[in-house]
C-alpha cells in the first residue's frame, strides 16, 4: 500500500495498480499517465512517456517532497475561446502545485525542472511547441524559476524523476515508437477537449 502522504490523481487504487518495484533502481516506482499527477514524500521514482506533452518535476530540496504531472493542453474551442487550453494548462499546474504545498512544498522554495514538447507528426501544427509556450509563459507569470529543461526536438522521452535527491534521467526513445505515441496524444488531446464544458469553469480557477 501506498503511503497517506501520497496522491495520485485520480484515485489510490489507480496508485496501487501503478506502483512496482524497480530492480534497477532499488526502489518503489510509480508510472504517472497522460492527464495525471502524483506526489509524494517517500523515496520514491515517478516515471512517464512523453511525446508532445508536458510533465513538471517539481520538489521542495529541504524536505525531500516532490512529484510530477504530465499534460497536453486541448484543442482550441471552435467557437473563438482560446483562453481553454490555457485554462486547462493552469489547472493541470496548479493542482501539482496545490497538492505539493498540501504536504508541506513551500511554494518559493519550489525547485522545477520540466521535459517533453516533442513534434510527433512533423506537420505545420506543432502541438509540442504550442505545450512549450505555455509551460514557459506560466513559470514566467508566477514568477516560478526554473532549474532545468529539455524541451522540443523530434523523439519522445522516457523519464524518471527522483524527488527525493532531485535528479532526472531523460532518455530519448527511436522514432520508430513516434507515431503510436503521437496517436495516443492525439486521442488523450481530443478527449481533454471534450470533457471540457462550461460547467468545468470553476475548476480552472486559481485557488
Amino acid at each position: 500500500m501506498t503511503s497517506p502522504a501520497t496522491c495520485l490523481n485520480p484515485s489510490q487504487s489507480q496508485a496501487d495498480d501503478n506502483r512496482y518495484w524497480d530492480p534497477k533502481w532499488q526502489l518503489f516506482t510509480i508510472k504517472v499517465s497522460p492527464g495525471d499527477y502524483f506526489v509524494t514524500r517517500e523515496n520514491l521514482a515517478i516515471t512517464t512517456i512523453l511525446g508532445s506533452c508536458i510533465s513538471a518535476c517539481i520538489r521542495d530540496p529541504a524536505t525531500g517532497i516532490g512529484g510530477m504531472n504530465h499534460f497536453m493542453l486541448p484543442d482550441g474551442d471552435q467557437q473563438g475561446d482560446h483562453s481553454r487550453p490555457l485554462r486547462y494548462g493552469m489547472f493541470a499546474m496548479e493542482k501539482l502545485i496545490n497538492e505539493l504545498m498540501k504536504l508541506g512544498c513551500q511554494r518559493q522554495d519550489m525547485e522545477i525542472k520540466i521535459c517533453g514538447g516533442g513534434d510527433m507528426m512533423g506537420g505545420s501544427t506543432n502541438i509540442g511547441d504550442q505545450n512549450i509556450d505555455f509551460i514557459q509563459q506560466y513559470l514566467a507569470t508566477d514568477g516560478l524559476p526554473l532549474a532545468a529543461s529539455d524541451l522540443g526536438g523530434n523523439k519522445a522521452r522516457r523519464i524518471a524523476y527522483f524527488p527525493a535527491t532531485g535528479k532526472l534521467l531523460i532518455r530519448k526513445l527511436d522514432t520508430r515508437g513516434n507515431l503510436g505515441l503521437a496517436q495516443q496524444e492525439q486521442r488523450y488531446r481530443v478527449d481533454v477537449h471534450h470533457q471540457l464544458d462550461a460547467s468545468d469553469a470553476q475548476l480552472f480557477l486559481k485557488d
